[in-house]
């Protein structure tokens, strides 16, 4: 815990499981401790999530909410020590969650804005994953008064939606003792340790060895380089931009759009983002690295764990028109959704191997993630406000939020604001001697001048980049 800001006063929250256990890691455990290696000591992996506190909950009520969330799911009371050299997860039965209190008595804004920065030092404090339970939770207690929470969850125990879901039941949790109820039904769901043993177990295997065969050729079909046709140019500095946009009116224009092609908003968010790609690489077929979220079951849905993986998609961008390209994202985000379960072992193999065969690594590099809680956002109940949409267009809420040193060529997400219902938020990280920052920023700018013209009709590949106002200069220029 040290580094942590010293105006936090931290006290353990008890907590009682079921048992202890220890068991080999998971295949998303495996996944995410790899990414940890390669990135530089001490830099953190963690997600962080708000809660509100209901009025009426004090601070024992929340530290006894918090020991038990850490009972209910054991990837939240898990370690990772070393047996035999190899990490493993280890259950503990029994143990205390650090909650730091951070106390203010200024004026609200004031004490909102310590609270946010409070928050970011959080996130970016890691754990040391051999000796600390992998949460920790920040509640911020304004003029005496439990206001909120920040609850900061290890990547290694949980991926983001595992993160919401964990904020969810601790939400209701303070909900019920608020209102003097009992905790909420615990439904059925997989803990980490048991879903390690059927990895393993025959069934497993034939998971795995099915969706490997589907990566192999995956990666015998994408392309080598998305930007092949692309002269690189120097690089800004740091090389890696990361640009965001919020957005008032994407949400309803894909829910109009889903209705209008009988799809999921998913999959129009998929074919947006792979035709932009397409515009900005000058290319008719595109490989992206697709996440899956691996939650098909109930029990599934309602477990906290990594289980997102990631598996590569061949995008057919030849059209000729957007429906087209529609059609042939939805079949080919339902094949890659069926087989995102493997272990990464095998995986690695069938990388190396296929990029021996091909004389280079195929392309890996460009991501489409829909962060989405809830993905599917009903059509609109009335014909769209365009007084909104034109305003969103002239005054398009961007930033840049992050510059580094290393990254991905193109990863696009979409994801919900938290803290404005309704709104989405378009982020794009990229490599800025293929996407120059004017560039990077035209891309996100251009998703609702794009899906606005898609409303008014359906668009020709070709008129992609017109329509997203990447005119031929702003491509060309790079």
């Amino acid at each position: 815990m040290s580094g942590l800001i010293d105006a936090v006063r931290w006290q353990p929250a008890s907590f009682t499981g079921s048992r202890t256990i220890t068991q080999h890691l998971t295949w998303g455990q495996m996944l995410v401790e790899r990414d940890i290696r390669r990135m530089p000591p001490g830099t953190a992996y963690n997600v962080t999530v708000p809660v509100l506190i209901p009025a009426g909950v004090d601070l024992a009520m929340v530290c006894a909410a918090v020991g038990a969330l850490a009972g209910r799911f054991e990837a939240l009371r898990t370690r990772f020590p070393r047996r035999d050299g190899r990490l493993v997860q280890e259950v503990l039965d029994s143990g205390s969650i650090p909650v730091g209190v951070f106390s203010g008595d200024g004026p609200a804004e004031q004490f909102a804005a310590a609270a946010r920065n409070l928050d970011v030092h959080l996130e970016a404090t890691p754990f040391d994953h051999e000796r600390d339970l992998p949460m920790r939770v920040l509640v911020c207690v304004h003029r005496g008064v439990p206001r909120a929470l920040v609850l900061c969850i290890a990547h290694l125990v949980a991926d983001l939606q595992s993160s919401r879901l964990a904020a969810r039941v601790l939400a209701e949790m303070l909900a019920c003792r608020a209102a003097g109820r009992p905790d909420p039904e615990t439904p059925e769901s997989v803990h980490p340790a048991d879903l390690a043993v059927f990895e393993r177990s025959p069934r497993g295997r034939t998971v795995s060895d099915a969706a490997v065969a589907h990566l192999r050729r995956q990666l015998n079909a994408v392309p080598l380089d998305n930007f092949a046709a692309i002269r690189p140019v120097t690089p800004a500095e740091p090389r890696f931009w990361r640009g965001v946009l919020d957005s008032p009116v994407s949400a309803p224009m894909l829910g109009l759009l889903a209705d209008r092609y009988r799809t999921s908003t998913a999959t129009i968010a998929f074919a947006v983002t792979a035709a932009l790609l397409g515009v900005v690489a000058e290319t008719d077929r595109c490989g992206l690295l697709l996440v899956t979220g691996n939650r098909t079951t109930a029990p599934q849905r309602a477990s906290v764990g990594t289980l997102t993986q990631h598996m590569p998609a061949v995008v057919d961008l030849t059209g000729p028109a957007f429906s087209d390209l529609v059609r042939r994202c939805w079949s080919t985000a339902v094949r890659t959704f069926r087989h995102g379960r493997f272990d990464p072992v095998d995986g690695w193999a069938v990388l190396a191997e296929v990029s021996r065969e091909r004389g280079a690594e195929p392309e890996i590099r460009c991501f489409f993630n829909d962060m989405r809680g809830a993905p599917e956002t009903p059509p609109a109940a009335g014909p769209l406000d365009r007084d909104v949409v034109e305003r969103a267009l002239a005054e398009p809420g961007f930033r840049w939020t992050d510059r580094r040193a290393a990254g991905s060529s193109f990863f696009m997400e979409v994801g919900d604001v938290l803290d404005a219902p309704g709104q989405l938020r378009w982020t794009l990280l990229a490599d800025t001697t293929l996407l120059p920052p004017d560039l990077l920023r035209a891309v996100l700018t251009g998703v609702d001048r794009l899906l606005l013209r898609l409303l008014d009709t359906d668009l020709l590949l070709s008129e992609v980049g017109e329509a997203a106002g990447l005119h031929r200069g702003t491509v060309a220029s790079h």
